[in-house]
């Protein structure tokens, strides 16, 4: 069977007595390939989503500049809501712990951050306090040209290598369920479908009967909707069933309980 053609007939349950037959590296370099690929899919929707917001935000943001220890911005900016407080302000010279603990005795915050001329006092959300001072970071520049020219197209690269990365930690994950709910495909084999199957057809069954489910939930989610784990276990073990019974019916198992009740 070609290679590319064993993810695409693994939706096809009367294919899966020539499926089994294919070796387990086949099977695992097929579905590789396609998680490879959903993996690039994700990366780049992820991509695009976070360059719309860049955009967004670069007309927002307003011009500034961190040079040589020191910070300077176009116009100062406050925000307070939400249990959020940032101040930006480069007439602020100098900001120490006690300035954020002041602020954070004034109300419910759950963080705050302030950037002034020289430093940047933050309190984040187990109302621990830091202070960094500008100083310390060398020679290092930022400014809203070099943080939206540079910076954000290295991030959506960043994202993009980082799904695809994600893709092989998503597969062994999968392999693993796999070797788990092996057991149960075989025990449904014998009990309903009176089939006892190899450890061979019962593993690369169960490998191949949950890469539709999988790809399934996988499009849903594009939609907004979110699948739970319990009932994407629920579709897999469904559709293995479905499986089972062709591959029974093919194997000459036709009078078995089930084909009876109907």
């Amino acid at each position: 069977m070609n290679f590319f053609a064993i993810p695409v007939f693994s939706f096809v349950p009367p294919k899966y007595r020539d499926l089994v037959k294919e070796s387990g590296g086949k099977i695992f370099g097929a579905l590789l390939i396609f998680f490879l690929i959903m993996g690039i899919i994700t990366g780049l929707r992820a991509a695009s989503v976070m360059n719309s917001a860049g955009k967004e935000l670069e007309q927002e943001c307003p011009d500034f500049s961190l040079k040589n220890g020191v910070f300077t911005v176009e116009k100062p900016y406050k925000m307070d809501e939400d249990k959020v407080y940032v101040e930006i302000d480069d007439s602020i010279e100098d900001i120490k712990s006690a300035d954020v603990e002041k602020i954070a005795e004034s109300g419910d915050y759950d963080s705050i951050m302030i950037i002034g001329r020289n430093g940047a006092g933050i309190m984040n959300n187990n109302k621990q306090y830091q202070v960094v001072n500008f100083s310390d970071f060398g020679g290092f520049e930022l400014s809203r040209d070099i943080l939206f020219g540079k910076y954000f197209p290295m991030l959506n690269v960043f994202i993009i290598v980082g799904c695809i990365i994600g893709a092989f930690f998503s597969i062994g994950i999968y392999y693993l369920v796999a070797l788990i709910l092996q057991y149960l495909t075989g025990v449904l084999s014998k009990s309903i479908f009176n089939n006892e199957l190899s450890e061979t057809d019962r593993f690369r069954i169960t490998v191949l009967g949950k890469f539709p489910p999988h790809v399934l939930i996988y499009l849903i989610k594009f939609t907004g909707l979110h699948i739970n784990m319990l009932v994407n276990l629920v579709l897999q073990v469904a559709f293995i069933v479905l499986v089972l019974y062709f591959y029974s019916k093919d194997n000459g198992y036709e009078n078995y309980d089930v084909v009876q009740n109907y």
